[in-house]
């Protein structure tokens, strides 16, 4: 079973008969707020819906389906169903967690590390770049000079020290590969507001820190999502969340 299956599953069995209270696919974020008030969010791949207007075929009628139900959505190969059902994982299981540090300060990193990063997050390779030895930054859309195309992860993550991933890795299911490649790792940090907290999971992979988000503020995410909110208008409705598994390898 794939591990986003097998968080899908395990929020299934604690969300139990809880509906959902209000959902929003934005072009930035996605949202799902339940009954109790616990709201999830994660990223939405707005450049790979396709060309229809319309991104779901039951638009208008999420709110008061039960929460399992959109929680199976997190395996659908239609990306924007895989958000709804990602964020409904994260309102579940995420909200279980206390406040923590940000994984770059938490993760043990040496000047002599060859470092993989999956996804361009900025504020994360400014830090890395004069602090470790090598940075490979992976990413699917090349907009920026420097990245490395996501195919090559086959070429140089099986020589990288630490990894660092995305937790859109979760959304579109690329996550089980991306950790196959990290088997001489001796750090593994899945990172992010789309990531799923499920540490049960993914300490069976050698991931050893995970660090996803907490939403503080239901209403206002929904609102800001709605109205093309992106990354770090998001942020501002989060706590992030940082729990290590494992410690480093050595």
């Amino acid at each position: 079973m794939m591990i986003t299956a097998r968080c899908a599953e395990i929020a299934k069995q604690k969300a139990g008969d809880l509906r959902v209270a209000d959902a929003v696919i934005g072009v930035g974020y996605t949202g799902v707020m339940l009954e109790d008030g616990a709201c999830g969010a994660c990223f939405t791949f707005r450049n790979e819906l396709g060309p229809k207007c319309g991104v779901v075929d039951f638009a208008g009628e999420i709110a008061g389906k039960k929460a399992a139900e959109l929680i199976d959505l997190a395996m659908s190969i239609n990306l924007a169903e895989a958000s709804l059902g990602v964020a409904t994982i994260n309102a579940v299981l995420n909200k279980d967690f206390e406040l923590g540090e940000e994984a770059i300060d938490v993760a043990d990193l040496r000047p002599t590390d060859t470092v993989g990063l999956i996804g361009n997050f900025y504020p994360i390779v400014q830090a890395l770049k004069n602090r470790v030895k090598q940075l490979y930054v992976f990413e699917r859309n090349l907009m920026d000079q420097g990245l490395i195309p996501d195919w090559a992860e086959n070429i140089y993550l099986p020589e990288c020290d630490v990894v660092m991933i995305t937790g859109v890795t979760f959304i579109n299911k690329t996550l089980d590969h991306v950790l196959s490649l990290c088997k001489n790792a001796k750090e593994i940090v899945i990172m992010g507001a789309s990531a799923c907290m499920a540490p049960e999971v993914l300490a069976e992979y050698g991931v050893t820190i995970l660090a996803g988000s907490k939403v503080n503020d239901g209403e206002k995410i929904l609102k800001v999502i709605s109205q093309g909110g992106g990354g770090l208008d998001v942020q501002k409705c989060l706590d992030k969340l940082c729990v290590r598994i494992a410690p480093r390898r050595d």
